[in-house]
């Protein structure tokens, strides 16, 4: 790999960065920027060949997690100010990458399995947001208290894994966020106080060791996510392409719902909260829906258009050698 191709695929990696952000795809963007495949393969690769694989995704991966770092930072300080306007630009942007699933369904040949399989994702996916805000107004467990003193609760360990394998799943499907996954779970944000707030570990030092179990807990889930998914996604992707998309289409759906109807974000609907941050909510709703939207269809035309250039150079060749 030469100097120039690494930075290139620097840049493109801390674009991956975005994934970050609930309701932007890890896969979406890849496709964006046309890195996707080789992400895939490079995953997939780990297990036969390591070292190659490895030093395909190093900066890819380095551009990733330092993109990544910055939109945390920037997330957890406007979190604490505008937490309804935020939650309203990530259901946008969710909502913006439907494009993708929707064109890779055959919409001639849809079957009530099909039509079944939409709505089983939704139910899924809103029911996870429902289920959160339930247990938050009937006091039967509270996420981000229970990240606090996880050794007194004790369930918080395997649902961390567990939310970081799907997630990471989630991040090979273009038009499903891992970050989402973890948002409607009601983990994204614990996981973020772990790190930055009056009570992380960089201020309350009892919770390094509890801190640190966790997150190396989520990567686990997530490395294993990646990893054992990867192939499987390209099977899918071949064998039951309607049946995949048709399901994540439904997710996706359904996490629109769950993005505002979650135990992170209903708190904030109790406080009696001005009207202009609702109307503010809107306006980003609707700016990361099209910012989302416009993206993919550029990167489709784009795509058409090196399509059509190469058919252009092989011509003149092919009627030479005629």
């Amino acid at each position: 790999m030469t100097a120039k191709d690494w930075f290139s695929d620097f840049a493109r990696g801390s674009s991956l960065g975005l994934g970050m952000i609930p309701g932007v795809s890890v896969g979406t963007i890849g496709l964006i920027v046309n890195v996707y495949d080789k992400l895939l393969d490079s995953i997939s690769g780990l297990t036969k060949h390591f070292f190659k694989a490895a030093m395909a995704l190093l900066p890819l991966a380095l551009g990733c997690v330092i993109s990544a770092l910055i939109i945390l930072i920037g997330y957890s300080y406007l979190s604490e100010y505008i937490p309804f306007e935020i939650t309203a630009l990530f259901g946008g942007l969710t909502l913006g990458g439907t494009p993708v699933i929707i064109k890779a369904i055959d919409w001639k040949n849809l079957r009530k399995s099909d039509v079944l399989r939409i709505l089983i994702g939704f139910i899924v996916a809103a029911g996870i947001g429902v289920l959160s805000v339930l247990a938050y107004k009937f006091q039967w467990f509270d996420v981000a208290a229970a990240f606090e003193n996880p050794n007194e609760n004790i369930w918080v360990y395997p649902v961390t894994f567990v939310a970081g394998f799907i997630a990471a799943v989630a991040c090979l499907l273009p038009g499903i966020s891992g970050s989402m996954v973890l948002f409607i779970f009601g983990i994204y944000n614990p996981i973020i106080a772990l790190y930055s707030g009056d009570n992380s570990m960089l201020h309350n030092h009892d919770r390094i060791g509890t801190g640190l179990l966790l997150t190396l807990i989520l990567l686990v889930g997530v490395i294993m996510g990646l990893v054992c998914f990867a192939k499987v996604m390209r099977k899918l992707e071949e064998n039951h392409r309607q049946a995949t998309f048709t399901i994540v289409l439904g997710f996706i759906l359904g996490s629109v719902a769950s993005i505002f109807v979650n135990n992170n974000i209903w708190s904030y609907y109790e406080s009696g909260a001005a009207w202009w941050h609702y109307l503010i909510g809107a306006f980003l709703f609707v700016a990361g829906f099209f910012a989302l939207y416009l993206a993919i269809r550029w990167s489709w035309k784009r795509a058409e258009q090196n399509a059509s250039q190469i058919q252009m150079e092989e011509k003149p060749s092919e009627e030479e050698n005629a």
